[in-house]
């Protein structure tokens, strides 16, 4: 660590992502990586300036002072400010950001410097750049700048800009004191029309509320507060704004803005508003250019060159006109006259301009590209411009030394580019360019040429013997991926390519051999990384490989270290080491393994055995000595030492030619210098950023002099001069030696393959055995950089386009194995036509076999597979079809998997959670339909917060009503009066609920619905939405009630049309009638759960069985065939029953009219020939057949009517459902149109909450507004008080400078006390007359004379001679005085105005004492009222007087009412008489039948009281006589007998009498109803 000079910077290339400017008039300067670059234009020499604390950020110049500035990029960075070309640090910014700066900015004159930072503060900050300080500083949050551009000839104004915004920035100093005022300037669409804006101060005007509610801002609308209300535009209202990139200030402070897509704007300096200078040509249409004249610039486009549709990415404003440049690689000079632009195109170039400046003196215009090239544009004389710079842009794949590495060295970017550079001043010597992304170069150390990997895999040779013309001189194609590493031996014999599909190629270096390809080997695992080390003892050269096996992370290394050896060029080429596919015995090369505990991302091994490896997982660096394995195929790592890394992984590790020195870098962007031997750091140094990737790659000289590094994303290439061994010691010699040795070796045989070099170019040979070809010139273009050309539009260019060579697209490796088995099957020809034929004779014997397999028996027959011979290909082939079988059945499955799981889904969300199911109910005929209402279950959620609100209502209901009953008192009244009152008032508030609705015809009313007219709070109607929302439910579960009623009914007239159908075959059968019986069924739609169940019929496509489905099937196959043949075998009990009684055991009536009389056999003889027996059947016969076919006929008229009246029947009851269908979608109808008006109802209550939300969102927002305004006021009145306080201390300041004053005046003549006083005298005049002096040039210099022309009126000077004296006059302004005039007019308007009101007070306060007196008077009329109005009793009639709008309305309401109920009560009492009268009637035959039966019991009585009387006597004169008291004691008892009879009597006949009477009063009082009503009582 203490050898800080052990790399000493020589020089740096590279490119910027940042513009490129002026230092002065002839340096320009540009960052690259960690470094800045100063390019002189005349004489092109470079200076180098590091930046010592890490990468460089943000960067600018004043090429007026000559002053860069960069940003660090870290945390909490520090702007550095060095003058040029002193190099000398100018001052240190600190404590401006807290991540990183984006923008940098020098005003053009004065001290001021503008910095803008990122993330998270989004800061704008003014400092004193000369001084260091601080000025001032301002946040503009979320705004992404990208461009900070001074005003040259305001230094107190500068132009932040974004692609979305333009902000114009002021400073207003006052002594040390800044602020920053802001104006955002409004951009306009890219059709010139303005954008979107509200304005969030004044809200629209609300004094009239329209029928959708007071008129909001739309920010309130959507729900935003805030910053985001003012950014917020619809949708609709959105337009594609100009996107600013560029900008230019004007001498009158205009500015010129750049956009993308070419637009070009104007913003005015004194209104701040931006007009549309130019649209690029694809935007001129006819239409949108009469738009555009109105509100935009009145500028046309009459031009002779249009604008092109390109980003304008920078503008630059000269004397010609205003320079652009953009994307298309053109310079463009527009001038802006009145009513015209006029474009023309200066200079132009193949690729992009990022940016373009003048330099101070305005005579040069530098020109910078996109892809690394600077040019000076001369505007007065109109060149074609003088390359300064030509570096190529793009991330660095590698470089290297170009042969022994003592003139030049070679790098190759990414993209394609190899560049030649001199060792000595970083001259580029010069460039060739592929067509193809490059992936890896190695330069051979034996002959000036280079090799070059592709991403497509293919090797292309580049010959350098000529630097200044590159030239391709070879090409092959080895990979079907990115070639990864390309590493030659360090005697130049071979050339190592490797890839990540682990196939290892080794190639002849040498161009006299043609860059021959040995071979390959394969080694099975990722391949990270390739050591080569070469062997002088043993002769050859050790190649080890590091690779990553399948499942781990390659980010994190490899573990498998794989060794082989290469020994000459001879052994490497010999038949026995390689086959003919070209593979490489592992025997022959010595191919061993071994597998490692720890995992390393880079290797780095000598000829003496040692290992170096990286790792990134503990961040070291290991020593290891390689040793023999335990087997011969393996080989072990011995551990020697191990020091720590880098802070960043991963590594790369480089060791010196001499194997003395270990150089190592990574992330981090620092290299470490260690002894090889004892690993000690030597040095170390940081020349990358880990911002931008760190390091990638280092490479050392042959004689360890210089070193190179690139960098990973930055594009830098660093140059280093190396003095590692200062002293000289043993170790110093021996490495000399070393390297003098190796470059006299390499020297003298690198003449003879630089001359086959040349000759490969010069004639390009194609060698036989190698799968190479010549590289056509169409793929490749050069440029020398010492051939003088103005342009890059004239690069010196090969081009054969006669003759197009295209590219080979099979690899060496597959042409390798194609001419193998060319050669193979040329070498074996006779021996494979003698195969062929005999299997042409096996193939015929085989067929002729398979014919005579066919015409065996069947059990003797043979399976096809029997004759297959190759039972292994058969195997291979049927394991194939059997695997892409399962694929497709798992890829069915997968996808029948995916659309079942879709199917639940809908089914679980559109059906399960129904609780009723939607269906259709249709009618049989008409084709009408009625839908029911699917419904789902209501949450408990839902539930219990209709459960609240009813309860809420509830509470509500019975506090109203209580608090009317006690402030209203209203009379006493019946029980039945109040009953009729309750339930008026109950029926009157739900018409007024319902009011808008026909929800009463539905029968379902909720009591708990509010007044719309009461809805006046956010709850009330939130309520009453959930309340509705109740109501459309129970109004659709009632209708769904009567829906599921009608679809049953319908399933029962379904099952008795099949019944009857049944019925209709049987008869149709018997009748042999043909005719179509109609079937009713239910669709789909009336049944949807069948779409839940797929029927076979369905499936189009032929069913797949599997082979147990298919076994089953034949098992109930032959089943069946087995049951038919035992239904067919002989059955006696069928056979006769079929012979005695026709099959049947009891003949049927329905069976007549298949009766047949069988005819006698005699009646197909003649009659003649008839015996008188044979005519007498013969006439038995006719009247049975005649009697069977009146009973056939009798019978079949009776089916027939019988069928016609099913039928009959049938459309009688599917008519009558039919009705009942017509009725069921009328109350559809009827409750479609109720739900519609239910959900109009909270359609308006939504949007009335909306309007509130709304109306919350705008106050919200005025409350921010007014928190944000008095933020702002708090501001200024801290700024106000920081003003008074500077403005106290200017004045004390004065009042200081004034005292200090007076005393030199009173001590004036004590200085001068040896001086005469005449002198004295003198001098103290001149003393006190110094400031009218100046007052006198003052005012000489500012009091003018001027000529003016004044109208008659204007001179207000009077004088009467006749030139007037003007010299105590003032010259004013017309304006000064018609303020002044006005002033005093609206003065005088004033004080009449104050008299007139001063007169109009005296009188209103008389006017006010009179009517004092009148409201007195009043007040006590008033009183007077009151305590009438309190004695006034208010009746019901009076109330109901009150209370409604059209009384007498009401009052003949009531009489109309009142009649008809007279009429209905005189309609009642007539038929109660009447059915009084019929029950009396009833009741007297009663009574008289009751009469004649006492008649015939009195007479019955009377026969038993004589029969009695006489057994008495009978038995009186039987027994002896009974004593006197018995008999008077028996007269007693039929006395009292009596006198009971008589009073039940008498009470009946009373209690007959009193029920008369109370009949009579009853028919009195009772009302009389009208017959309406008699009926409803009936």
């Amino acid at each position: 660590m203490e050898n800080t000079e052990a790399l000493s910077l020589r020089w740096v290339k590279g490119y910027t992502t940042q513009n490129v400017l002026f230092v002065n008039n002839n340096t320009i300067c540009y960052p690259c990586g960690n470094f800045l670059i100063f390019v002189n234009i005349e004489s092109k020499e470079e200076t180098v300036l590091k930046c010592e604390t890490g990468s460089i950020g943000a960067f600018t110049a004043n090429c007026t002072r000559g002053v860069v500035a960069f940003a660090q990029k870290k945390l909490k960075p520090s702007i550095y400010l060095y003058s040029f070309p002193e190099m000398t640090e100018t001052a240190v910014l600190t404590d401006g950001a807290e991540l990183e700066y984006t923008l940098l900015d020098f005003s053009y004159s004065g001290s001021y410097f503008a910095s803008f930072s990122s993330i998270p503060d989004f800061r704008l900050t003014i400092w004193n750049w000369k001084t260091g300080v601080r000025l001032c500083g301002e946040s503009v949050l979320r705004m992404q700048a990208d461009i900070l551009c001074f005003n040259p000839m305001n230094q107190l104004q500068l132009c932040l800009a974004s692609t979305n915004n333009l902000l114009v920035w002021n400073i207003e100093p006052c002594n040390d004191y800044h602020i920053l005022k802001q104006v955002n300037v409004k951009l306009p669409a890219e059709d010139g029309s303005a954008t979107f804006s509200e304005d969030f101060v004044m809200s629209p005007d609300c004094s009239a509320l329209t029928y959708y509610g007071p008129k909001m801002l739309i920010s309130a609308q959507a729900g935003l507060v805030g910053d985001m209300a003012r950014t917020f535009v619809p949708r609709e209202f959105q337009k594609k704004i100009v996107q600013p990139v560029s900008v230019c200030w004007t001498p009158t402070s205009d500015l010129y803005v750049g956009c993308k897509k070419g637009y070009l704007l104007q913003v005015d300096a004194d209104i701040h508003k931006a007009f549309l200078l130019g649209a690029p040509l694809f935007e001129q249409s006819d239409e949108k250019m009469e738009k555009a004249k109105e509100p935009m610039s009145t500028i046309k486009m009459n031009v002779h060159l249009t604008l092109q549709p390109n980003s304008v990415n920078s503008l630059a404003l000269g004397t010609r006109g205003l320079f652009t440049a953009g994307n298309d690689g053109k310079l463009y000079c527009i001038k802006v006259k009145p009513q015209t632009l006029e474009v023309e195109e200066c200079w132009s170039t193949n690729t992009p301009i990022r940016n373009i400046t003048f330099s101070p003196d305005y005579k040069s215009l530098l020109i910078a590209t996109e892809e690394g090239s600077v040019y000076i544009y001369d505007p007065s004389q109109q060149n074609d411009g003088n390359t300064v710079l030509n570096v190529h842009s793009g991330d660095f794949v590698s470089a290297n030394f170009l042969g022994i590495g003592t003139q030049y060295c070679v790098s190759a970017r990414k993209l394609g580019t190899i560049q030649v550079w001199s060792l000595v001043d970083g001259k580029n010597i010069s460039t060739l360019a592929l067509s193809e992304k490059i992936s890896a170069m190695a330069c051979c150390p034996l002959s000036n040429h280079v090799a070059l990997g592709t991403e497509t895999g293919y090797m292309y040779y580049a010959n350098l013997v000529t630097v200044e013309r590159p030239q391709l001189v070879h090409q092959v194609h080895l990979h079907r991926m990115p070639i990864q590493s390309l590493q030659y031996d360090q005697e130049g014999q071979f050339l190592v390519t490797a890839c990540s599909d682990g196939f290892i190629f080794v190639m002849n270096a040498k161009p006299s051999k043609l860059f021959k390809i040995f071979g390959y080997t394969e080694i099975k695992s990722e391949i990270l990384g390739v050591s080569i080390a070469f062997n002088k003892l043993k002769k050859n050269v050790d190649c080890l490989t590091l690779s990553c096996q399948s499942g781990e992370d390659k980010v994190h290394g490899g573990t498998q270290l794989t060794k082989f050896h290469l020994l000459g060029e001879n052994a490497a080429a010999s038949s026995t080491s390689i086959n003919n596919h070209g593979r490489m015995s592992d025997a022959a090369i010595g191919k061993m393994y071994c597998q490692m505990e720890m995992p390393l991302t880079s290797i780095a091994h000598d000829s003496e055995q040692h290992l170096y490896g990286y790792c990134s997982v503990t961040r070291s660096i290991h020593k290891y000595k390689i040793v023999k394995g335990m087997t011969e195929e393996t080989f072990s790592l011995n551990p020697q030492l191990k020091v720590v890394g880098h802070q960043l992984g991963p590594g790369f590790l480089c060791l010196s030619p001499d194997h003395q020195y270990l150089a190592s870098v990574a992330r981090d962007g620092f290299i470490q210098l260690r002894d090889a031997v004892s690993m000690e750091m030597y040095f170390q140094t940081q020349c990358h950023s880990y911002h931008s990737g760190g390091l990638k790659f280092i490479v050392f000289s042959l004689d360890r002099q210089t070193v190179l590094t690139t960098g990973i994303h930055d594009a830098t290439l660093v140059c280093f001069t190396a003095r590692l061994d200062k002293t000289s010691t043993a170790r110093t010699k021996a490495a000399l030696e070393h390297s003098a040795s190796t470059i006299s070796m390499l020297s003298q045989a690198s003449k003879t393959e630089n001359k086959a070099l040349d000759l490969m170019g010069q004639k390009p040979e194609l060698d036989k055995e190698d799968a190479s070809h010549p590289i056509p010139k169409s793929l490749m273009w050069s440029i020398a950089s010492n051939t003088s050309h103005g342009s890059i539009n004239n690069p010196l260019k090969v081009d054969d386009e006669k003759n197009p060579v295209q590219l080979q697209t099979e690899t060496w490796l597959e042409i390798k194995i194609a001419d193998a088995i060319k050669k193979d099957n040329y070498n074996n020809a006779e021996t494979i036509a003698q195969l062929r034929e005999g299997i042409k004779n096996l193939r015929e014997t085989i067929h002729q076999m398979m014919m005579e397999n066919e015409r065996v028996p069947e059990n003797e027959r043979l399976d096809q597979h029997e004759f297959n011979l190759d039972l292994k290909e058969q195997e291979k082939l049927q394991t194939e079809g059997e695997e892409k079988v399962a694929k497709v059945h798992e890829s069915i499955e997968m996808m029948n998997l995916a659309n079942q799981y879709l199917c639940e889904v809908i089914k679980k969300e559109c059906w399960d959670q129904m609780a009723v199911k939607g269906r259709t109910l249709e009618a049989f005929y008409s084709g009408l339909s009625v839908t029911n209402y699917s419904m789902r279950e209501r949450s408990k959620e839902e539930l219990e917060l209709l459960r609240q609100v009813i309860c809420q209502r509830t509470i509500e209901i019975i506090d109203l009503k209580t608090r009317k009953d006690i402030v209203e008192t209203p009379p006493k009244k019946d029980e039945k009066e109040e009953e009729e009152t309750e339930e008026e008032e109950s029926k009157e508030e739900e018409s007024v609920a319902l009011k808008g609705s026909l929800t009463s015809q539905s029968g379902v009313v909720n009591p708990y619905l509010y007044k719309q007219l009461d809805l006046h709070t956010k709850d009330e109607k939130i309520n009453q939405i959930i309340l509705l929302q109740d109501v459309i439910y129970n109004i659709k579960t009632e209708f769904n009630k009567e829906f599921n009623a009608t679809y049953k009914q319908k399933e029962v007239e379904i099952c008795r049309v099949n019944d009857r159908n049944v019925r209709i075959k049987e008869i149709m059968l018997q009748l042999d009638m043909q005719e179509d019986i109609w079937v009713p069924t239910m669709s789909n739609n009336e049944k949807p759960e069948r779409d839940f169940v797929v029927e076979d019929s369905e499936v189009t496509a032929e069913q797949f069985l599997t082979v147990e489905q298919k076994q089953k099937i034949e098992e109930e196959h032959r089943a069946e065939l087995l049951r038919i043949l035992a239904a067919k075998t002989d059955n006696w009990r069928e056979r006769a029953l079929n012979d005695m009684m026709g099959g049947v055991l009891e003949a049927k009536k329905s069976d007549i009219l298949r009766v047949e009389i069988p005819v006698p056999h005699f009646m197909n003889m003649p009659e003649y020939e008839w015996t008188e027996e044979q005519v007498k059947q013969a006439k038995e016969y006719t009247l049975k057949e005649q009697a069977l076919r009146e009973e056939k006929d009798k019978y079949r008229k009776t089916l027939e009517s019988e069928l016609r009246r099913l039928q009959a029947s049938i459309t009688e009851t599917t008519n009558g459902f039919d009705d009942v269908i017509n009725k069921l979608f009328e109350k559809k109808v009827r409750t479609e149109m109720i739900l519609y008006q239910e959900e109009l109802k909270i359609c308006n209550l939504v949007f009335s909450l909306q309007i509130e939300e709304e109306l919350h969102n705008r106050n919200a927002e005025l409350v921010y507004l007014l928190a944000e305004q008095k933020d702002s006021m708090g501001s200024k009145a801290r700024s106000l008080q920081k003003t008074k306080m500077m403005v106290e201390q200017f004045r004390e300041a004065y009042d200081d400078l004034v005292a200090e004053d007076r005393l030199l005046d009173r001590g004036f003549r004590k200085e001068f006390f040896d001086v005469n006083a005449a002198m004295v005298d003198q001098l103290y005049k001149l003393y006190k007359r110094r400031p009218s002096l100046r007052e006198v040039k003052s005012q000489f210099q500012l009091n003018l004379m001027v000529q003016l022309v004044l109208k008659q009126g204007q001179v207000e000077v009077l004088s009467d001679e006749f030139i007037p004296d003007y010299s105590s006059s003032i010259l004013l302004h017309k304006g000064v005085v018609e303020d002044l005039n006005n002033t005093i007019q609206l003065l005088g308007e004033k004080k009449v105005a104050i008299m007139v009101k001063c007169k109009d007070f005296k009188k209103g306060i008389v006017q006010l004492e009179w009517e004092y007196k009148k409201m007195l008077m009043q007040m006590d009329d008033l009183h007077n009222k009151i305590h009438d109005i309190l004695k006034f009793r208010i009746t019901k009639e009076a109330q109901m007087y009150l209370r409604e709008d059209n009384y007498e309305a009401r009052v003949n309401e009531h009489i109309m009412v009142m009649e008809q109920s007279v009429e209905g009560q005189e309609t009642f009492h007539n038929k109660v008489i009447l059915q009084k009268g019929s029950n009396i009637k009833k009741l007297e035959k009663l009574m008289s039948q009751l009469k004649r039966e006492l008649k015939v019991l009195d007479q019955l009585l009377k026969e038993q009281r004589i029969s009695i009387s006489e057994r008495q006597y009978v038995q009186g004169m039987s027994t002896m006589v009974k004593p006197e008291g018995d008999a008077y004691a028996r007269f007693k008892e039929l006395m009292q007998h009596k006198k009971l009879a008589e009073l039940t009597r008498a009470q009946a006949e009373d209690i007959i009498t009193l029920r008369n009477e109370l009949e009579r009063q009853h028919m009195r009082t009772f009302p009389r109803l009208t017959e309406k009503e008699q009926q409803t009582y009936n």
